[in-house]
């Protein structure tokens, strides 16, 4: 008669070979890099809305508490020391983008503006045509 047992060998299982290793370890690294970056971002996202936080109302030059400023056109925020005007994404379009061309102040406005980004006009003290 057969004998139905069947013996093991003093290993059962055969030690994995070197490519499945190195495979188990690069899941194991690319699961351990995944978590890292999803940490990594929250942990940017918490501290960019802390910052936001912190800074919203003062001056990104000076770090001045902001004071409200009313216009014919929307409202603005003027820094009381360097006296930076900073302008809302709506005041800025009514004021570059007037409703009737007969606004004298929002053409100067407009011609100043498209001056300095063409580089007709250079910032800061001194910055003229010599």
């Amino acid at each position: 008669m057969r004998k139905l047992t069947h013996t093991l060998p003093h290993q059962p299982w055969p030690k994995p070979s070197r490519n499945e290793e190195e495979y188990f370890h690069r899941e194991e690294f690319r699961h351990r890099m995944e978590k890292a970056r999803h940490r990594e971002v929250s942990r940017d996202a918490e501290e960019r809305q802390h910052l936001l936080e912190l800074h919203r109302g003062h001056c990104p030059r000076c770090g001045a508490e902001l004071e409200a400023i009313r216009m014919a056109q929307g409202t603005a925020q003027q820094c009381p020391s360097c006296l930076g005007v900073w302008l809302e994404h709506e005041t800025f379009d009514r004021l570059t983008h007037p409703e009737t061309k007969d606004d004298y102040l929002t053409g100067i406005f407009r011609e100043v503006l498209l001056q300095y980004t063409t580089g007709g006009i250079l910032p800061g003290p001194g910055g003229g045509d010599e």
